[in-house]
């Protein structure tokens, strides 16, 4: 089987199946071939900082990485790396120093997934790459990210849009950089006015005029966030996005991966990959055992490998199979996965 090359690809799944590990593979496979690849993680754990080796001062920045003579790039996701990316690129310097736009902006701030489908299209749009892989958090996690799409159209509804434009409109007359209370009082209504009445028992003036601040700034930067909406349709399309959902023969893990397809089946397009790691039955054919014990628990395996890869074929359209690498070296896995990954590349 051959997997047409197109411009996403992402990679997700349940924790401990080797999903960050086959994603490296997959996009050292795609630069093999001489494309221009862009590998993203924004898996909390950062696995792929110890398989490409990379620093930890490195955590946000496109990093060039080389193994075994395949050029790529990489990049540990880093919201608030993202913040000044969009600072620089939309001229919105405040952005970066809003003390509150600081504080959404760490790792658990509330913005991580936001911020990582707004890293994903400025990169796209940069027209550096071909392909961009994304290694998305594990588990429910990745639940996150895919409506963190939904978070970004919450927020910039119309009637945001609205009170926005009537509050830049004003602070621009004023020749103010920071409006008044007054005005907030006679423009802002239901939820957002209770948000600031709560807010302003629990905290001083200067945090409300910051938290004031830091809407208006992002309303601001509201290019950078609408643009990431635009990622749906891409996601979605079978032209534009290859979808691998990583699993293993271990036990219990295949209905996890079964559980987050049915959660996530409105967002992944029917065209999708189930990705099943870890399998034994190629190695177990060179395996003939004397011991009589042993040749119960080699055929106990084999059938259980073969009943879940039929159970999986009836479930999912395409099942793509990868051998158990027996090897302690993080490496040997990315390059024999790698290797497994070509047999796949037109």
């Amino acid at each position: 089987m051959s997997i047409s090359t197109k411009s996403f690809e992402i990679f997700c799944g349940t924790g401990g199946v080797g999903k960050t590990t086959l994603a490296t593979a997959r996009a050292l496979a795609q630069a093999s071939t001489g494309l221009r690849v862009l590998l993203i993680t924004i898996d909390p754990a950062r696995r792929l900082k110890d398989l490409l080796g990379l620093k930890e001062d490195s955590i946000g920045d496109i990093c060039p990485v080389e193994v075994n003579h395949i050029k790529l790039h990489a990049l540990l996701m880093s919201p608030e790396k993202t913040i000044q990316r969009m600072a620089e690129k939309y001229q919105t310097p405040d952005l970066a120093s809003n003390r509150i736009v600081k504080i959404l902006s760490k790792p658990y701030g509330g913005m991580n997934e936001i911020l990582s489908l707004v890293e994903v299209q400025m990169q796209f749009d940069s027209g550096n790459y071909d392909v961009i892989v994304l290694d998305t958090p594990p588990g429910a996690h990745f639940l996150d990210f895919l409506e963190g799409i939904g978070k970004i159209r919450s927020f910039f509804d119309q009637s945001f849009v609205e009170i926005f434009s009537y509050i830049g409109s004003k602070t621009a007359s004023a020749g103010k950089k920071v409006f008044g209370f007054g005005i907030i009082n006679r423009v802002i209504s239901g939820g957002l006015r209770k948000l600031l009445g709560y807010l302003q028992k629990f905290t001083d003036a200067k945090f409300i005029e910051d938290f004031i601040r830091a809407v208006q700034i992002i309303y601001q930067s509201k290019e950078a966030f609408l643009k990431g909406l635009s990622l749906q349709d891409r996601l979605k399309s079978k032209e534009e996005c290859n979808w691998f959902l990583v699993t293993s023969v271990e036990q219990g893990k295949a209905q996890e991966a079964i559980e987050m397809k049915n959660h996530a089946s409105s967002f992944i397009h029917q065209d999708h990959f189930l990705v099943l790691n870890k399998c034994l039955e190629q190695e177990m054919k060179d395996w003939h055992p004397g011991d009589e014990k042993l040749k119960l628990i080699r055929a106990s395996l084999d059938i259980r490998e073969k009943e879940l890869k039929e159970s999986l074929r009836s479930v999912f359209p395409h099942v793509l199979e990868f051998p158990e690498v027996m090897s302690l070296e993080p490496i040997e896995h990315v390059n024999n996965l790698t290797e497994k990954w070509k047999s796949y590349v037109p």
